[in-house]
C-alpha cells in the first residue's frame, strides 16, 4: 500500500518519534510511505500554504491511505480531501481535556477531534480510556497501543549507561519525562526528589525532549526507576520503553498504565501524593539492581512494534 502519513511539526528529534517509527515499520514491510510534517500554528495564511502543498503532495504521491498521527488541527488539516480513506490515531491530549493550552485553543481542539472523527474511515484509540471518550466514531475505532522495539529497548548494564552519560555512580537516579512540566508534573517529581535526598544522594535524569530517540535506552538503563506522576496521558510510551528495559516503575494511574504494568514484578501505582511516591522509590532504593518482568507483560500484551504494525496494516486494508 502507499501510506501517507499526516504527523504534527515539532523541531525536537524526541517529538512524535513513535509515529515516526511506525513509518519506518511500515517500510520494512514492503509498503511505500511519505510524511507530510504539519506546522500546527493557528494561522489561516499558513493553513492555506500547508493545504496547497498538501493537495500538491496528495497529487503527486497519490496514496491507497491517509493516516493522520495525531488529533485536533492535524487531523482536521487532514480529512480536507475526502476522496482519500483517512485513519485518525488519537494519542491522549487530543481527547482528553489538558489546561498547559489556552482555553480557547483547548476547546477548539476538541471540536476538531470531534469533526475529523466523524470524517474518518478509521479510528485508532491508544487506549481503553481514549476509546471511551471518543465523541463519535466508536463503531469504527480499534484499541491499539503504539508498540515497542524490543531489539532497542532492552536491559543494560547500569553502571556502563552511566559511564556512557557521564553521570556519578554512586548517586540514584530516577527517570522521568518533562517534556511538558505541567502536564507532567515537574513540580510533584521535584517534590519528591526533595523528599528522598534526606536520605540519598538522588536526582531527576529528566528530559526535555532534546535526547535523541536513540538514546533513551541509555538514560533509562542508568536508572533505579521510571517515575510517571502526569495529570493525563494517553498510553505512554516511556511506560513500555521501561518495561522493555526492565526498570522499576512508580506511576499514577493515568492512561492505560494500570493495565501495562498489572501483575508485573517491583512496578507499582501510587497516587499523586509525595510522601506515598517517595517510599515506593525509597522501598527500589534499598533494593539495588531491582529488575521487573516487564518484557514478559510487553509480549504477552502484543505490544513489541512488528505485531503492532501487523494490527495497523489490517486497519488499512479494511478501510481501503
Amino acid at each position: 500500500m502507499k501510506i501517507l502519513h499526516i504527523i504534527p511539526y515539532h523541531p525536537s528529534p524526541s517529538a512524535f518519534v513513535f509515529a515516526k517509527r511506525q513509518v519506518q515499520d511500515l517500510i520494512l514491510e514492503g509498503h511505500e510511505c511519505e510524511t507530510f510534517y504539519f506546522n500546527t500554528k493557528i494561522s489561516p495564511i499558513l493553513f492555506l500554504r500547508q493545504l496547497i502543498s498538501y493537495k500538491k503532495k496528495i497529487n503527486t504521491f497519490q496514496p491507497d491511505i491517509i493516516h493522520a498521527h495525531y488529533g485536533t488541527y492535524t487531523a482536521y488539516f487532514s480529512s480536507s480531501f475526502h476522496n482519500y480513506p483517512l485513519i485518525i490515531t488519537f494519542q491522549g491530549s487530543d481527547i482528553n481535556h489538558t489546561t498547559d493550552v489556552h482555553p480557547w485553543r483547548e476547546k477548539m481542539g476538541k471540536w476538531m477531534s470531534k469533526r475529523a472523527a466523524q470524517r474518518a474511515n478509521g479510528i485508532i484509540c491508544v487506549s481503553q480510556k481514549i476509546f471511551d471518550l471518543l465523541p463519535l466514531g466508536k463503531e469504527k475505532a480499534r484499541i491499539i497501543p503504539c508498540g515497542i522495539d524490543v531489539r532497542i529497548f532492552k536491559p543494560m548494564d547500569r553502571e556502563e549507561c552511566k559511564k556512557k552519560l557521564n553521570i556519578s555512580s554512586t548517586s540514584r537516579y530516577i527517570f522521568f519525562n518533562a517534556n511538558n512540566p505541567v502536564v507532567k508534573r515537574l513540580d510533584i517529581a521535584q517534590a519528591v526528589v526533595k523528599e528522598l535526598s534526606a536520605t540519598y544522594q538522588v536526582e531527576l535524569l529528566s528530559l526535555n525532549g532534546n535526547v535523541h530517540p536513540d538514546e533513551i535506552p541509555v538514560y533509562l538503563n542508568a536508572c533505579d526507576a521510571l517515575l510517571l506522576c502526569s495529570d493525563s496521558e494517553g498510553s505512554p510510551m516511556v511506560i513500555k520503553e521501561a518495561l522493555a528495559c526492565q526498570i522499576p516503575i512508580v506511576s499514577v494511574a493515568v492512561g492505560d498504565v494500570s493495565d501495562r504494568i498489572a501483575d508485573v514484578d517491583n512496578c507499582f501505582l501510587v497516587q499523586q501524593n509525595t510522601v506515598e511516591i517517595a517510599s515506593k522509590l525509597n522501598y527500589i532504593f534499598e533494593h539495588p539492581n531491582m529488575r521487573t518482568s516487564g518484557r514478559e507483560k510487553l509480549a504477552k500484551d502484543h505490544l513489541d512494534s512488528v505485531t503492532v504494525i501487523g494490527q495497523i496494516i489490517q486497519v488499512y486494508s479494511s478501510c481501503k
